[in-house]
């Protein structure tokens, strides 16, 4: 099983605190998520305070010779698009984008995604197996 993903958010002109509140908002979500490979997920926080600039960026690549969680991989496509959704709609003043995937029994689903300041959903599209 492997499952790869990445979120990239972006922001100008915000407020320190609201630089803040996002991270603090992404790291929280990303480690109380119930779904094991999304709860792992380490994000690196490139914000500049003194600019008024917000960066956070996620990249994850997880590799398991067994799976160790079927139900949680099977779901794992559904619970990334549900995780982004709602990061667009509490935070629709931040661009993002990103991409998640998964090759599980066979099969592979990766999708790509963005969702541009000022919009409350994401825009997904199917992404062609790369391999």
């Amino acid at each position: 099983m492997k499952i790869n993903y990445k979120i990239f958010l972006e922001a100008e002109d915000v407020s320190q605190s609201r630089i803040l509140s996002c991270a603090s908002y992404l790291k929280n979500v990303l480690a109380n998520h119930r779904n094991p490979y999304i709860n792992r997920a380490v994000v690196d926080d490139e914000s500049d305070m003194d600019d008024f600039v917000l960066r956070l960026f996620v990249e994850e690549n997880i590799e398991e010779e067994e799976c160790a969680s079927s139900e949680m991989a099977e779901t794992f496509i559904d619970d990334m698009a549900e995780l982004v959704t709602e990061m667009a709609q509490v935070h629709s003043f931040l661009d993002m984008e990103g991409s998640f995937a998964i090759k599980y029994e066979g099969e592979t689903l990766a999708y790509s995604y963005m969702s541009a300041s000022g919009d409350d959903g994401c825009d997904f599209q199917l992404m062609e197996d790369t391999e």
